[in-house]
């Protein structure tokens, strides 16, 4: 019961928890510098997870292939995917244009599953995945055109979003092809613990490590930790292990006008006409992915 319920209803938390990431983030990052805001994130994530896989005793040891696994993992899904998007927002990139660099990712992972994983693409998919893409280009066009290009050019903040990409990608394969036997609440900690050690030493070396602390940066933190490092990547596991990698990772392109809709409600950010109408065809394209492939329980 509980495991069909979860199967059926998983996605669209997914996308509901992973999207909401984007709006911790900028109101996070005024208050910490990326490393330093990260370093903290990840701590207390590591330190939940084993909180919670102790009370539910649940598996706590890995072998040596396991850590080795779980730790490359994390160089690409957590320090590279999330240290770039943190960078790169912080170094000045618009969230719009950081959203076209990352949108990229389903048609990368979906293309590259198929020599990597043996994954097969129907028809329907294709033109589901080019739809998507379609519609977040134009959610996010009116933006562009209207001048929120105007910090793009931050290079710093350019090969950051790039570096997020390639994480993303890489990390979301390789956790289809290597992470399928990590226990989920262990492995996902001690990933965390391998990308918040780097990213510690980025924020000492690099950063000040000053954080202006108040009520409402803690809960917005704390909502991170909960709702999106634990909440969205757990999900994403148990989706990766249930699914194939190119029809999960189309779920993001439901991120970005979600993300937008969020912006609109916490922060006033007007959504155009044409932006709608792009948010549409996305959830059109992610719906022709999806069809005809139910998660088995």
């Amino acid at each position: 019961m509980l495991d069909t319920f979860v199967s059926k209803f998983a996605p669209a938390i997914f996308v509901l928890l992973w999207s909401s990431g984007f709006v911790g983030a900028k109101f996070l990052l005024p208050h910490a510098e990326p490393f330093t805001l990260l370093t903290v994130r990840f701590a207390l994530t590591a330190a939940i997870l084993i909180s919670i896989a102790a009370v539910m005793r649940a598996p706590m040891k890995m072998t040596k292939s396991q850590y080795l696994r779980a730790g490359y993992i994390s160089l690409f899904l957590h320090f590279a995917y999330t240290g770039g998007i943190f960078v790169a927002i912080h170094e000045g990139v618009s969230a719009g244009i950081t959203a076209v660099i990352v949108s990229l990712q389903p048609v990368l992972v979906s293309l590259l599953a198929i020599p990597l994983l043996g994954e097969r693409l129907r028809a329907s998919q294709v033109a589901g995945l080019a739809l998507g893409l379609t519609g977040v280009t134009l959610l996010l066009a009116p933006k562009i055109l209207q001048g929120d290009t105007s910090l793009v050019f931050s290079t710093v903040g350019v090969l950051a979003a790039g570096f997020a990409l390639v994480g993303s990608v890489w990390g979301t394969l390789e956790q289809k092809r290597f992470g399928s036997d990590l226990p989920i609440l262990y492995g996902l900690a001690f990933q965390y613990t391998v990308s918040g050690i780097l990213l510690g030493i980025l924020a000492i070396t690099t950063e000040s490590l000053v954080i202006e602390w108040s009520m409402q940066f803690i809960a917005v933190l704390l909502w991170i930790v909960l709702g999106v490092s634990i909440g969205s990547v757990v999900l994403l596991f148990y989706l990766l292990r249930k699914g194939s990698a190119g029809s999960v990772s189309s779920l993001l392109y439901l991120g970005t006008p979600l993300a937008a809709t969020f912006g609109f409600i916490f922060f006033d950010e007007h959504i155009s006409s044409v932006g709608a109408i792009g948010m549409a065809i996305a959830v059109f394209g992610v719906w022709l992915v999806l069809r005809q492939e139910k998660v088995k329980s």
